[in-house]
């Protein structure tokens, strides 16, 4: 038996091996501490926070850039995108959640208010550096701005009471999410402007 017939046995008892061997899942495989915190969950911290408030800063300036009617559907896409970039595991999670509600509860008052006569507004590939897609944002009648913007400062304002509410579990979670809680604030003033 040559080098090859010794290298070819060592393959063939790996793989055997390896086919013997139950499968681990990826529920089995993660390391749970006594909390029941596992190795995916993400806890708060300020690089993540940080992170998440200049994308919301991002979603204000491009919106401000934006014509008034374009705005509100400006500040639903920001709220979507901000959210997919939160983690969903550990203590982020509800922030997302919270989010990506606000965002679902924006989209109604977009489709009661489009205007079908304007044209949708294109946002080229690389307009906000945070966000970096193609988008495109619905216009609202301008006749019923003020039925629209009531509307979406009751839903903002939603947003940023749920956000509050989840911050009372512990003061670091106060921190982290009435500071976020303070940048979905600032959106709504894109739609006083």
């Amino acid at each position: 038996m040559g080098v090859r017939g010794l290298l070819f046995f060592i393959v063939m008892a790996s793989v055997q091996s390896l086919s013997i061997t139950p499968p681990v899942h990826a529920q089995d495989a993660r390391a749970e501490g006594r909390d029941g915190a596992s190795d995916y969950d993400q806890s708060l911290n300020g690089l993540v926070t940080q992170s998440i408030v200049r994308d919301l800063a991002s979603v204000r300036s491009e919106c401000m850039a934006a014509s008034p009617v374009y705005r509100l559907d400006c500040i639903r896409q920001g709220l979507e995108l901000t959210s997919r970039r939160i983690p969903y595991h550990g203590d982020y999670g509800p922030m997302r959640e919270a989010l990506r509600s606000g965002a679902g509860s924006v989209a109604p008052i977009i489709n009661a208010h489009a205007d079908g006569d304007q044209d949708r507004l294109e946002v080229k590939p690389g307009a906000n550096p945070r966000f970096k897609t193609r988008r495109y944002y619905v216009a609202t009648k301008a006749d019923r701005h003020d039925g629209t913007r009531a509307d979406a400062f009751k839903a903002l304002d939603a947003t940023q009471s749920r956000l509050l509410e989840l911050g009372k579990r512990s003061p670091d979670w106060n921190k982290v999410y009435t500071t976020v809680a303070i940048a979905v604030a600032s959106l709504a003033d894109v739609l006083r402007r």
